[in-house]
């Protein structure tokens, strides 16, 4: 396991924890609100973030899934960060416990449409933190929607809150 890998895994459980905590402060209210645009609500916009990291778990794994979370599932806020917290410490564990060889090993999975695809290990690790960021970036903008406030989930920001930004 690369140190590099394990830094992102937490930087990664950091931001996310950070989107949901600030989409948590809106209130049970704006949890199921309706909404314009690409999120029925914000709870729709909250869930993927979860759900991503859940499925690939899962494929590194071995046990492939063939989709993810249902949002409905999830009634308040809280309840997505508690799953949060979970999935982050998993996948942490996962990568602790990675031998570095199979880092490089080609892994096969299916998409979510059914589509067979294969990456190596590491490209497949490396696209779930880069494309969290994309989720993160949907919630923000579905918690100003709501008149929320947003925070920063920025690596810099993350490195500089552990005291590691210098250089």
């Amino acid at each position: 396991m690369t140190m590099d890998l394990l830094l992102m895994a937490r930087y990664d459980a950091w931001a996310t924890a950070r989107a949901l905590e600030a989409a948590g402060r809106l209130g049970p209210a704006a949890w199921t609100r309706p909404l314009a645009g690409p999120f029925a609500c914000l709870r729709d916009a909250a869930v993927p973030l979860v759900s991503a990291a859940i499925v690939w778990l899962a494929r590194w794994q071995g046990r492939p899934m063939a989709t993810g979370l249902r949002a409905a599932a999830f009634a308040d806020a809280a309840a997505v960060q508690a799953r949060w917290r979970e999935v982050a410490a998993a996948v942490e564990m996962f990568l602790v416990r990675l031998p570095k060889q199979a880092l490089e090993a080609p892994l096969a999975y299916r998409t979510a449409t059914g589509r067979p695809r294969q990456a190596a290990l590491a490209m497949t690790i490396i696209h779930l933190f880069t494309h969290a960021a994309y989720h993160r970036g949907q919630l923000m903008a579905v918690i100003r929607q709501l008149g929320g406030a947003t925070v920063h989930t920025d690596l810099l920001y993350f490195l500089h809150d552990r005291g590691r930004a210098a250089g």
